[in-house]
């Protein structure tokens, strides 16, 4: 195991020297298109002010964005950007960011290997730093997608060992990141449910036993929710903020909508081709956990899935990324075949040219 975790490091490590290298030496920006990609300069302030209104009024480099615009932002990741920012605000982002995507491919690994034992569980990981594509990016910039993942490839590891305390603290952590992880909280209480009134696999008290800890998720919105009042003044500021402007019935609706956001698409429907992929994609990945009895894990990437497909977002690719911990391992053994890794591997080129003109081009107004 020791000698798979060197090579996951050092096969992300040459990934970030290649797309960081390239903006070092060869373009006369350096860094800074990195730096700027978005969504990472609002987590700096936010890692910078932590809430403060007066900090923000006086720091916030976006006029068009409110203060209150920030509560979007979890602290999760602001926090470990500020506990590392004596090395430098962006490179600490970076960091942060680098830091638990490597986390990430090493937990996929241990997940796979312990869950689906046939696989190639090197091979799964070390796909893992370059798939999806916007995943590579998401890595890349400041974001809060890796650490997210990290959180949620934890409690999967941590569930599968029946650590029911510590895979719920992982997800208590995980939603502390990002605001979808109640999602999950829904899953999981699905699923038990399911299981004491319909299959009637489990009595009630295992039930409570095991679900107990998944408090911890409810718990760690309530903690975000309190800080936004004593910082905002405002105990429901993140749902009255318009929270969820991009969730509209009936589902699907992205696929003929006219615009996102107000922005017209026009002749750019032609993109929502990609939406389709990214859907076939992952229900794929899911629909073989089913098949694999992991229904469990099944159910969560299922409902959360599902809640995916309400919205009316460009950046579907980026929004569903926090079930692909779960598609990876519904794909593990056709990732593992010779031909598929063989292929991926050598698209590699395709994955570094879309990162580069997708930072080129998502950029923050500084």
């Amino acid at each position: 195991m020791k000698r798979d975790i060197g090579w996951i490091i050092n096969v992300f490590l040459l990934a970030s020297l290649l797309l960081y290298g390239y903006y070092c030496l060869f373009t006369p920006h350096g860094m800074s298109y990195v730096y700027r990609n978005w969504d990472g300069p609002g987590y700096l302030i936010v890692a910078k002010t932590l809430y403060n209104v007066d900090l923000i009024n006086k720091i916030n480099p976006f006029p068009f964005l409110a203060a209150t615009h920030y509560a979007f932002q979890f602290p999760g990741y602001p926090l470990v950007i500020r506990l590392f920012s004596f090395i430098g605000w962006n490179e600490s982002m970076i960091f942060s960011s680098q830091l638990f995507a490597l986390l990430f491919s090493i937990a996929l690994y241990i997940l796979v290997k312990e869950v689906i034992p046939k696989a190639n569980a090197l091979v799964v990981a070390i796909l893992s730093i370059f798939y999806t594509p916007r995943w590579f990016i998401v890595s890349h910039v400041g974001s809060t997608e890796p650490q997210m993942m990290f959180f949620i490839t934890l409690f999967m590891i941590l569930f599968h060992r029946k650590k029911y305390f510590w895979a719920g603290l992982a997800m208590g952590l995980a939603q502390l990141t990002k605001p979808q992880g109640i999602v999950f909280f829904i899953g999981i209480g699905l699923y038990y449910l399911y299981q004491m009134t319909i299959a009637r696999n489990i009595s009630l008290i295992r039930s409570i036993k095991e679900i107990a800890p998944f408090l911890f998720i409810p718990l760690a919105l309530v903690s975000v929710f309190t800080a936004y009042y004593f910082q905002y003044g405002n105990f429901w500021l993140f749902l009255s903020n318009g929270a969820f402007p991009t969730m509209q019935l009936p589902p699907l609706k992205v696929l003929v909508a006219t615009s996102i956001m107000g922005f017209p698409l026009g002749f750019w429907t032609g993109w929502l081709e990609f939406v389709i992929y990214n859907y076939v994609l992952y229900l794929g990945g899911i629909v073989l956990l089913f098949e694999k009895k992991l229904h469990f894990f099944g159910v969560i990437a299922l409902i959360y899935f599902c809640s995916v497909l309400t919205f009316v977002q460009a950046d579907m690719a980026r929004f569903i990324l926090p079930i692909m911990p779960f598609v990876y391992l519904g794909y593990a053994e056709l990732l593992s075949q010779k031909a598929v890794y063989r292929t991926l591997f050598l698209s590699l080129p395709m994955v570094f040219l879309f990162a580069v003109g997708y930072i080129n081009y998502n950029l923050a107004p500084l």
